[in-house]
């Protein structure tokens, strides 16, 4: 279900963040310590295999290596599976984190694995030991969690990297972890980034190795051997769109000049002798399939809209069909409680989009499975 957005209009992940030219880079002090600590959960102890998910382990391993091999992060931490509890994970921040990192330091946590709650505005992140019955008990709830980093990964820049949206479902449980924009309020200047955004599920395996392939070097567009927040959106956007998921960062008001990785080994594609030519910004590819129909329902607002790639506006009231257009993204504006909203959604495949505001965006909740015949489905 979809709340009622505040009259604050915030974005809608990377597509829809500023796009004004980024100034030098903001570059931590000489000798800071970068930090990662990256949590990645394929199994869980109290989940059923069913719901494990394929790529999480492989990708924090594939993260990992590239922050210490291609990022020159100073001090890693993997943990994954069994040893990813609830009491480990704190333990580690507690114990070994808080001793490495100071005021001008760069911390990076990265999660791959469930969540739940975040479509009931009770997010959680799950650890091995966690259980659906006791989620916020024994996860990492996230008011909870945001104060265990504040109190003891207190860095100059912190980073939050979630890949925790997926689209298993238990019981009537769907593994909905938090989106950027669903984190409450951190002290300190902190930014979080979500593999998707709120209530739109990721796919498995999608994301991990870009990030990876991003913070290791290919995200540096500008070639001056350093990987900024900004780079970093703009590469994963340009990856993970065409995907059919958008990745979101949350609050905005970090730098996007800000460095979060030096001395990269850039792998863009240019002549690297020639350190001041820039790499051509990378354009989203989307793929050349024809979605046969979608159909959006907005559950709020009024004055809705749906511009599908290559289609002409469409106006819904409350509801509405696009058929017949190419796979990409579409462009949501609706008037909710006055104030005019807008949004962006891909859609690749064909179903029943659900719109609404979600953590003060406008937003379209995918199919969890695509259609797969041509009957319109209500």
């Amino acid at each position: 279900m979809f709340g009622i957005a505040p009259i604050a209009l915030l974005c809608a992940g990377a597509l829809a963040q500023d796009k004004k030219p980024d100034g030098p880079p903001i570059k931590p002090a000489e000798g800071a310590n970068f930090v990662a600590v990256v949590i990645g959960l394929s199994s869980y102890d109290a989940l059923p295999d069913a719901v494990e998910l394929d790529f999480a382990r492989s990708d924090a391993a594939v993260v990992t290596k590239n922050l210490k091999s291609k990022a020159n992060f100073t001090h890693t931490f993997l943990v994954t599976d069994g040893e990813a509890t609830r009491e480990n994970v704190r333990e580690l921040l507690r114990t070994e984190v808080a001793q490495l990192l100071g005021p001008n330091d760069v911390f990076l946590l990265y999660f791959v694995g469930h969540g739940v709650g975040a479509d009931l505005d009770e997010p959680v992140l799950l650890v091995y030991d966690s259980s659906l019955e006791d989620a916020a008990a024994s996860g990492l709830e996230l008011g909870e969690f945001v104060t265990d980093l504040g109190t003891w990964a207190q860095a100059g820049t912190t980073i939050v990297v979630t890949d925790a949206i997926h689209r298993n479902q238990l019981d009537g449980v769907y593994f909905f972890g938090p989106a950027a924009n669903q984190w409450p309020k951190f002290s300190g200047n902190t930014s979080v980034i979500s593999s998707s955004q709120a209530d739109s599920p990721a796919k498995d395996g999608a994301f991990g190795t870009v990030f990876a392939d991003a913070i290791g070097g290919a995200a540096d567009k500008n070639r001056d051997g350093m990987v900024t927040l900004g780079e970093t959106m703009d590469y994963l956007d340009s990856r993970i769109t065409p995907m059919g998921q958008i990745p979101v960062r949350s609050p905005m008001d970090m730098p996007r000049e800000t460095v979060i990785a030096m001395g990269v080994q850039n792998t863009g594609g240019t002549d690297p002798s020639n350190t001041t030519a820039p790499i051509p910004e990378p354009a989203a590819q989307f793929p050349d399939s024809e979605v046969w129909s979608a159909k959006f329902v907005f559950r709020q607002g009024a004055s809705q809209s749906v511009r599908c790639r290559d289609q002409e506006v469409k106006a819904c009231a409350p509801s509405c069909y696009v058929r017949n257009f190419k796979a990409g993204i579409c462009e949501l504006k609706a008037v909710v409680d006055g104030v005019e909203m807008s949004g962006k959604v891909p859609v690749v495949y064909p179903g029943k989009y659900s719109c609404g505001t979600r953590a003060g965006a406008l937003t379209c909740r995918p199919p969890l499975e695509p259609a797969t015949d041509r009957r319109d489905d209500d």
